[in-house]
């Protein structure tokens, strides 16, 4: 019997029992629609997180500080240097590397423009690696130069200039911010406004002597604004302070060097903070490896990511165990109409052997019309599982719904991410699932119909 014969006999002996055919099909759709309807819901909570992290930090960004936890065995790195940070950059997927480098030391900077003035704290970084982590808002990056002090800021530091004449104004930009408004910056020509940065130290080592008022250090350079970074509520690394080029502040502190080291400023070359930026976010786990190996501490947002990942998988699997009891029902039924077809066509199956039709053709028969079964009940099952998963992303008393049951509003109410999401490669998997539960489900009845005598068939077929 050739397989052409096969699949259509199959056909033909489903459509002989249309009423038993469809309701078997009909546990199959359910089933089908349970696993691919629970398994997009944890793959809509895992889109959703992600969203939401991309929105509050940049995956690809890795915080690295010097090793100072105790322990034994393996490197520890104590101290960053310019060495310690070639050896990252040449490390295997980063893509930018640069120190986060401020001077504290008991004065303060101010930079003025016009009648306003700021008192900031300077922060050094690699103009080229420091362009490809941080985006800005408005204007460009600083170039490399170090003949003038090129300084970026961010919106919220933009409020802290004031006209010192009059009463500072306090600005609650947490709740504009959170609000979705604009912050109400200073009347400043940002980009065009001429820029001055004074050093100021007050010494009060001898203020008695001194009339009662301190020695005052002062020492002015030029500056430029280049770029403003947009105010962001869940990164506050840059509110408060005028990020400068490192080289220009190491040439800085050597002009007042003398200053600097009274003050406990030793050196300007060890590193604290070091952010390093991985090629692209599936690189981040293999940087962080090489990180640990070097003997560097480090966080990673991807750290959180793989908190959720476990969270969200094992509420996966939980939801995936009660679609698949939708479809272990779907294959007993499958393998009970089977076993219908057979005792139904016994006789038939005793004219095909007495004909020298072969075991493996009777075998390939019956386990054909289980697979006819998974292939038209998955796909109807696939097709209704699409529908259900646009309901649930566009509906939205059904998305509140799925909240409710999960008990996890936050995990489904990003914005602009799906409920339920399913890729190709769940709807295909799930596909294959159902047929390959299909064909085994007929396997026994196939087996049983293969081990049937032919006149004894014939016989009680009459």
């Amino acid at each position: 019997m050739r397989w052409t014969d096969i699949l259509l006999l199959s056909l033909q002996n489903l459509k002989r029992r249309r009423l038993r055919t469809l309701l078997t099909m009909l546990g199959v759709v359910i089933g089908t629609a349970a696993i691919v309807v629970t398994l997009s819901l944890g793959a809509g909570a895992e889109e959703a997180q992600m969203k939401a992290l991309e929105k509050s930090s940049n995956l690809r960004l890795i915080e690295v500080y010097p090793y100072y936890g105790a322990g034994s065995g393996g490197r520890r790195v104590t101290r960053i240097t310019d060495a310690t940070v070639r050896d990252v950059r040449r490390m295997s997927g980063v893509k930018a590397v640069t120190p986060l480098v401020s001077l504290y030391f008991g004065g303060e900077f101010i930079v003025k423009t016009d009648k306003y003035e700021n008192s900031t704290v300077l922060m050094g970084v690699y103009p080229e690696d420091f362009a490809q982590i941080q985006g800005l808002k408005s204007g460009h990056y600083f170039s490399g130069s170090t003949s003038r002090m090129e300084f970026i800021m961010s919106e919220i530091a933009l409020l802290d200039f004031q006209d010192p004449k009059k009463e500072r104004e306090w600005v609650d930009y947490y709740s504009i911010l959170y609000d979705g408004g604009e912050l109400p910056l200073p009347n400043i020509n940002w980009y065009s406004s001429k820029y001055e940065v004074t050093l100021r130290y007050e010494d009060y080592s001898n203020y008695e002597a001194n009339n009662y008022e301190p020695e005052v250090f002062e020492k002015t350079y030029p500056a430029k604004l280049t770029g403003i970074i947009q105010a962001n509520l869940n990164d506050y690394q840059f509110t408060s302070c005028a990020v400068v080029n490192l080289n220009w502040l190491k040439k800085m502190y050597k002009e007042n060097k003398g200053l600097f080291k009274e003050l406990g400023v030793e050196s300007l070359d060890n590193y604290d903070t070091v952010q390093v930026l991985a090629a692209t976010v599936g690189d981040v786990e293999e940087v962080c490896k090489q990180l640990n190996e070097y003997g560097l501490q480090y966080q990673s947002p991807m750290e959180t990511v793989n908190t959720l990942r476990q969270q969200i998988g094992t509420m996966q699997a939980f939801l995936g165990f009660i679609g698949a009891i939708s479809m272990l029902v779907a294959a007993l039924s499958i393998a009970n109409t089977m076993m219908m077809s057979i005792y139904e066509r016994t006789r038939e199956i005793g004219v095909m052997k007495v004909l020298g039709c072969s075991l493996r053709n009777i075998r390939m028969l019956f386990l054909s019309e289980a697979a006819y079964i998974g292939v038209f009940g998955g796909g109807a099952g696939l097709l209704a599982s699409l529908l259900l998963s646009y309901a649930l992303n566009h509906v939205q008393w059904m998305r509140a719904l799925v909240a409710s049951i999960m008990s996890s509003s936050a995990m489904f109410s990003v914005e602009g991410a799906a409920t339920s999401v399913i890729s190709p490669a769940l709807g295909w998997g799930a596909w294959a699932f159902v047929i390959g539960v299909s064909v085994l489900s007929g396997l026994y009845p196939a087996y049983r119909a293969m081990r049937l005598s032919s006149l004894a068939a014939i016989r009680n077929g009459e």
